[in-house]
């Protein structure tokens, strides 16, 4: 076949970068460049996506109310009376971003109210971890599937964690836990929208060998125990886009200060607000 005769097709290739805080949606878009506001955002077929980032603030004794005011613009009621009455007795607190500019506009103040913190810009460099997760990341998942969130890292030695639960508080000392959320995406009630099924457990103990069924076959999993808290499962339902606010009450208590307070690398007293967007649900033709 003469050459001219076979084109050559060349695929185009997007870069992308680490997205910094204030390219998440609600920031002003008036100051971008309007030549690539029309560009298609990339999709990755046959995935749901999430994208998590943790937002920590320095806690100030001085104003204990200083995060309180950021859930004027979130709303509760997306979690029935009930769960609420039993996370908020756990020092939880939950809701969907209802004005999204407004929120992550005083979430923006309040980090950049803290002054500059030199030892601490320091420590991070070499790589010395608060107690908390930091920063934010993209997660790819499946229906049905669960998956693994760490909240902060595993608090060493031997703790008391106590779960308020009807008719009496459960306490248990546990060695080295690690707070995390197991989040279960579910289908919505249409293609466009995912349930997330979102629950609290504490791993614990040494790391113990079983089998267990993959999806092709048995395999060897390493894991530690684990606490379910299946009293304060929650479930988020939500489009591509919509954001999820997950921090601890104004009164700071149990399991909403063991898994959202801690201390930063310089040893100040801090607590964090985790962010969980819905970055992409995959159309029914991506499905396919």
């Amino acid at each position: 076949m003469p050459l001219f005769l076979a084109p050559l097709l060349a695929a185009p290739v997007l870069l992308a970068g680490c997205a910094s805080w204030s390219s998440w949606p609600g920031r002003d878009e008036s100051q971008h460049d309007t030549r690539t506001a029309a560009l298609p955002l990339k999709k990755i077929p046959r995935s749901i996506e999430l994208e998590t980032r943790f937002v920590q603030i320095r806690f100030n004794p001085a104003d204990p109310d200083q995060l309180q005011s950021m859930w004027q613009w979130v709303d509760e009621t997306v979690l029935p009376p009930e769960t609420r009455t039993v996370l908020r007795h756990n020092g939880l607190r939950i809701g969907k971003a209802a004005q999204l500019d407004r929120l992550v506009g005083k979430l923006d103040s309040l980090q950049s109210a803290q002054p500059p913190d030199v030892v601490a810009e320091f420590l991070s460099s070499v790589s010395v971890a608060s107690h908390q997760s930091e920063g934010s990341k993209t997660i790819p998942m499946r229906l049905g599937k669960r998956y693994e969130l760490p909240v902060r890292l595993p608090v060493q030695g031997d703790h008391v964690v106590i779960i308020h639960e009807e008719p009496q508080p459960i306490g248990q000392t546990l060695r080295d836990p690690q707070f995390l959320l197991a989040v279960t995406p579910q289908p919505g009630s249409s293609a466009a929208q995912i349930r997330l099924r979102v629950r609290p457990e504490i791993q614990h103990g040494d790391m113990q060998q079983d089998w267990v069924q993959g999806d092709a076959a048995l395999r060897i999993d390493v894991r530690r125990q684990s606490w379910s808290l299946d009293a304060m499962e929650f479930e988020l339902i939500g489009g591509e886009g919509d954001l999820f606010v997950i921090s601890e009450t104004a009164d700071r208590k149990g399991l909403g200060t063991e898994m959202f307070g801690g201390k930063n690398v310089d040893q100040m007293e801090q607590q964090t607000v985790l962010l969980i967007r819905i970055a992409n649900v995959p159309t029914p033709a991506e499905k396919l």
